[in-house]
C-alpha cells in the first residue's frame, strides 16, 4: 500500500486518502470542491474542524465510510463482524500507539489504518509517519482505540471528475454564490466562540486553521488542472499562504489575550481581505468563461 501524506493532509485524511488511492479511487478529485467550502464539521472527539466535502467526493466515488464507533462494546460486536482482509480507520490516544513517537509520553488524538488479520494480530499501517506493516493484536487494538470507521470500496458505482465539465470555473461560481455567506456566518460565529468558556475562544483559529489546509489540497487538485496557474494565480502565489498563517495566529493570539479586543478585530480585518481577493480572482474567471 502506498502512504500518502502531504501539506493539507491531517492524520485522518491521511488515512482516508491512502485508502482511497489504494482502491484504485482519483483522490485528487475529492479536493476538487474544497474552494468554496465553508461549512465545515466540528469533531467533538479531537476538537478540531473537519472538511465535509472530502468525505462526501470519495463516498460519491464510491467508497463507503461507516460513522465512527464510538463506544467500546459496540466497536467489539462490529471488529468481531469484520472480514478478514478488511479495513479500518483507527482513532487511538498516540500515547498507546507502539510506534508514535508520543508513545508512553504524551496523550493526543490519531489515527491510522488496520486491516483485519486472520487470527488476532492485524496490520497496520501509519500514512503520517510513514510506515507499514507494524502490527497489533486485538486486546491492543480495539480496547485502546476511541473510534472505529470501517471502510469499503463500491466497485460498481466508482468516477472521476467528469471531464467534460471545468472545475475552476465551476467552483468560482460556487464562490461567487456562497463566499459572502460564509463570510457573514463565520464574523458572526467567531465573534459568539470568543465570549464563551476558554476552549471555545480557540474555535476561531481552529476553523481558519482547516480553510487554510483546504486551500493547499485545493493547490494540490489544481496543479493536475490544464493551466490552472495562470488561471488561478492567486492559489500558486506564496504570500497568499502566509496572510492566511498570520490570520491564524491572529486568532490563536485573540485566545490568549482575551482582554484585547484589538488583536480579533484586526484578524477579522484581514480574514475578510482573504476573502475579497478569493472573490475577486472568482470573478475574474467567471469573467473569463470556461476553459472547456
Amino acid at each position: 500500500m502506498k502512504l500518502i501524506h502531504f501539506q493539507g493532509l491531517n492524520c485522518y485524511h491521511d488515512c482516508m486518502i491512502t485508502l482511497a488511492n489504494a482502491f484504485g479511487l482519483d483522490y485528487t478529485a475529492a479536493f476538487s470542491k474544497l474552494w468554496a467550502e465553508g461549512h465545515l464539521r466540528y469533531d467533538p472527539i479531537c476538537d478540531v474542524f473537519l472538511s465535509r466535502k472530502i468525505q462526501e467526493t470519495l463516498e460519491s466515488m464510491g467508497m463507503e465510510l461507516d460513522a465512527p464507533l464510538t463506544e467500546e462494546a459496540v466497536r467489539e460486536m462490529k471488529w468481531a463482524d469484520t472480514p478478514a482482509g478488511d479495513y479500518a480507520i483507527i482513532g487511538m490516544d498516540a500515547c498507546f500507539i507502539p510506534w508514535s513517537p508520543l508513545h508512553q509520553l504524551l496523550h493526543g488524538p490519531h489515527y491510522f489504518i488496520v486491516q483485519k488479520g486472520r487470527a488476532e494480530q492485524h496490520e497496520c499501517f501509519d500514512p503520517t509517519y510513514g510506515l507499514s506493516c507494524q502490527r497489533l493484536a486485538t486486546q491492543d487494538l480495539i480496547p485502546n482505540a476511541f473510534a472505529l470507521i470501517t471502510v469499503k470500496t463500491c466497485h460498481t458505482c466508482a468516477l472521476t471528475i467528469d471531464s467534460t465539465l471545468d472545475p475552476l470555473y465551476t467552483q468560482s461560481q460556487e464562490v461567487l454564490r456562497f463566499h459572502p455567506g460564509t463570510l457573514r456566518h463565520f464574523l458572526e460565529q467567531a465573534a459568539v466562540w470568543m465570549k464563551g468558556e476558554e476552549k471555545r475562544t480557540l474555535l476561531p483559529a481552529k476553523y481558519v486553521d482547516t480553510m487554510l489546509a483546504g486551500r493547499h489540497l485545493y493547490r494540490h487538485f489544481l496543479s493536475g488542472q490544464y493551466k490552472a496557474a495562470k488561471r488561478a494565480p492567486l492559489f500558486f502565489s506564496h504570500p497568499f499562504y502566509e496572510e492566511w498563517m498570520a490570520v491564524k495566529n491572529g486568532f490563536y493570539k485573540a485566545a490568549l489575550t482575551r482582554q484585547s479586543r484589538a488583536v480579533f478585530d484586526e484578524s477579522c480585518r484581514l480574514f475578510a481581505g482573504l476573502f475579497e481577493q478569493e472573490l475577486e480572482l472568482a470573478e475574474q474567471i467567471s469573467a473569463a468563461g470556461s476553459n472547456y
